[in-house]
């Protein structure tokens, strides 16, 4: 099975549409803090090593390598691009259509209830689950644009989440910092039992490549649920760490505002 290079042509082209915007945003990234932009430009910069060139066309072939670009979009990425504070920029742009279309979709009420904390962990749950115990994982594995569907999904459903649990960009509803900590505890699960599963497992979850044989590819499965288990709760307490920093920093000002 091998990749289509126009996933490259467009994955390239829309980072760096991506990233020349934000750059670009001079006067608005005044207010966004060095350690954000930093965020959001390691983000953009893995995004284009995990979508562009030889990894992903070793990935469709090696599902430990499929794995990698899972963990990476879905809990490194997205969470570094939502501090990164793209849509805080945004609605600052000194390109009144970029202002004009950020506002247009954030006031519709379907995208606005996507970031509900709930919807969002619902969200992350079902693509979590779905690309890897569902017909998906196979299709993600043996077709090459379902492969590329799926790290969409991975990358999206990672956004939506982590947009209601961090700070940086403006959020439709409030979320308590109590209740953003306990999420990413409550996801932390998840993640780590589908990487149990996993490597666990006797039975091969996908079609396996022509001349691969069935030891081989549990091998390879093996490989990718030992890396998910362990990368992803290491992740996870980074950002169950930054959640309660923020939380205790919030704690703070309230209780100097009642010392006023």
């Amino acid at each position: 099975m091998k990749l289509n290079p126009l996933w490259d042509l467009l994955f390239a082209a829309l980072l760096g549409a991506i990233a020349l915007w934000y750059l670009s945003e001079r006067e608005a990234r005044k207010s966004i803090s060095g350690v954000r932009q930093f965020s959001f430009s390691a983000g953009i910069a893995l995004t284009f090593i995990l979508l562009v060139g030889p990894v992903p066309h070793a990935a469709v072939r090696t599902f430990w390598i499929h794995m990698i670009q899972h963990i990476g979009l879905m809990m490194l990425i997205s969470p570094l691009l939502v501090l990164g504070a793209p849509i805080s920029l945004a609605v600052r742009s000194k390109h009144f259509k970029v202002q004009s279309f950020v506002r247009r979709v954030g006031g519709n009420p379907f995208i606005r209830m996507l970031f509900k904390p709930q919807v969002g962990f619902g969200i992350f749950l079902l693509v979590l689950i779905g690309t890897h115990f569902s017909p998906l994982a196979n299709w993600g594995m043996t077709n090459p644009n379902g492969h590329c569907l799926e790290l969409i999904l991975f990358l999206v459903g990672g956004f939506i989440y982590y947009y209601s649990v961090m700070e940086g960009n403006p959020h439709p509803f409030f979320v308590p910092y109590s209740l953003r900590v306990i999420s990413l505890f409550a996801m932390m699960l998840p993640e780590t039992m589908v990487g149990f599963f996993l490597y666990s497992g006797n039975r091969v979850l996908h079609s396996l490549p022509k001349n691969t044989s069935m030891q081989m590819g549990l091998a390879d499965q093996h490989q990718g649920g030992a890396i998910m288990w362990a990368m992803g709760m290491l992740i996870d307490t980074v950002w169950i760490v930054l959640a309660a920093k923020d939380w205790f920093a919030n704690e703070q000002l309230l209780s100097e505002s009642d010392d006023e």
